[in-house]
């Protein structure tokens, strides 16, 4: 598998400009924190990477196992646990909300995205990162 590369650069203040392919983030931290709050902290970035990874990867093996699949009544979150001295992440949960109705079909795509996630493979030894499911 080939390398992933990304690039920054500051905008102004403490804003970044950041570029994946042919995609454009803002990174900036919140006023109270002497930023701009131009767009969200890289800590809210790493949090929304695990989840998008997480959804995504769910998405295509939910397809793969059929593909006529809908997930748009699935919802994620996640939430991360900071601790000061360094500030960091000590534990992160991604909490998936599905109807029961659907477990049938969403649980074995949602082990995959868990096992698949190169975010959650990348975190995962240095940060406990917990995967829970409530079936509504």
């Amino acid at each position: 598998m080939p390398d992933i590369a990304v690039s920054l650069r500051p905008t102004g203040g403490s804003a970044v400009a950041g570029h994946a392919r042919t995609h454009s983030v803002t990174v900036d931290r919140p006023a109270d924190k002497g930023g701009s709050d131009s767009g969200p902290m890289g800590g809210e970035y790493l949090l929304l990477a695990l989840g998008g990874c997480y959804l995504s990867t769910f998405l295509a093996a939910l397809r793969a196992e059929d593909a006529e699949a809908e997930a748009t009544d699935l919802a994620v979150t996640v939430t991360g646990t900071l601790t000061p001295a360094p500030t960091r992440f000590t534990e992160i949960t991604v909490a998936v909300g599905a109807p029961a109705a659907r477990r049938d079909l969403f649980d074995k795509p949602l082990l995959k995205a868990e096992r698949g996630c190169i975010v959650h493979q990348s975190v995962r030894e240095a940060i406990t990162v917990r995967f829970t499911q409530q079936w509504l």
